[in-house]
């Protein structure tokens, strides 16, 4: 047994970014049972090999260590559902996802980027799980977009596509959460508090028109992740946000660095601000940021 922090090492572990599968297979008796499982991967093409991880906790363990046949379907990023009904459903998980029998019997399930169906080939205990190398018999795939999974969230490429084909494109306006030693940057108006922000540059990405502005304020900020891209109502147009990061507080007139447990309890000058601080808020203390686009009332979160 190592002295490491379990719950530490998984982290790590978790920091690698993955795409999400779920692992089927059928007792001898018929019983069909599935799990959830980022831990996939391609052996060999000659012959053509893949291999998952079933963990010995699994109550299906048995059926996986002593199966002929088995199968992964590669989830696509709208199936969220499908990936938690698998990772900790109690009841019937193949009531409640679409789903069909490949050759042998096993379920695939349905809407999946890819289908792989395959025979056991090789079964090796390791640790707390068995390495489960299968021999792929048959396979499908299509062109949608995979369910990423890491650090313990979901992300979906077509909407980090998506959102950065609006921000490019589309963006009348770019702003930017700062932080800065447990402190978000504001922006003072006579309505109340708001986030940096400026009118897109002319012939300028919103990146490089952040960037600039940043600048422009003195600001010495690496620029990260696009954290909502919105369409404002008033307007019709876009406005982009970006997360970003400095190390040290710039006094400038008519900004303040507020500590980040006190955004809750001010006054923003617009409903959209509000919205985007208290999810910012509630995001920073579970450690998992996301994305949003749609417009100031509705839009999709991954």
């Amino acid at each position: 047994m190592s002295d490491f922090d379990a719950r530490e090492l998984r982290n790590a572990f978790g920091s690698f970014m993955t795409g999400v599968t779920i692992v089927t297979a059928v007792s001898k008796t018929g019983e069909k049972v599935g799990f959830t499982a980022n831990s996939f991967t391609s052996v060999s093409m000659d012959p053509p090999l893949l291999l998952v991880c079933p963990a010995k906790r699994l109550s299906s363990y048995d059926i996986f260590e002593s199966c002929d046949h088995f199968a992964v379907s590669v989830l696509a990023e709208d199936q969220q559902h499908a990936s938690n009904t698998f990772a900790g459903s109690k009841d019937d998980r193949f009531a409640q996802v679409e789903w069909s029998a490949d050759a042998f019997g096993t379920p695939l399930i349905t809407g999946a980027v890819a289908h792989f169906s395959c025979s056991s080939f090789q079964k090796i205990e390791a640790g707390d799980h068995l390495m489960l190398m299968g021999k792929v018999e048959q396979f499908s795939s299509n062109e949608k977009f995979g369910l990423g999974y890491a650090k313990g969230g979901y992300f979906s490429l077509g909407m980090e596509h998506k959102a950065e084909e609006i921000s490019h494109e589309q963006c009348a306006q770019v702003g930017a959460l700062l932080e800065c030693n447990g402190k978000l940057l504001l922006a003072k108006t006579d309505k109340g508090y708001s986030l940096p922000q400026s009118k897109m540059q002319a012939d300028v990405s919103s990146l490089q028109t952040l960037k600039n502005m940043l600048i422009s304020l003195g600001v010495a900020a690496e620029v990260g992740q696009v954290f909502s891209v919105y369409e404002k109502s008033i307007t019709g147009n876009f406005v982009a946000f970006y997360r970003a990061e400095s190390t040290e507080e710039k006094e400038m007139d008519g900004y303040e660095y507020v500590a980040i447990d006190a955004l809750t309890e001010l006054n923003f000058a617009s409903s959209d601000i509000t919205s985007m601080v208290t999810r910012f808020v509630h995001e920073k203390n579970n450690g998992v940021f996301r994305l949003y686009v749609g417009n100031e009332l509705e839009g999709d979160i991954r």
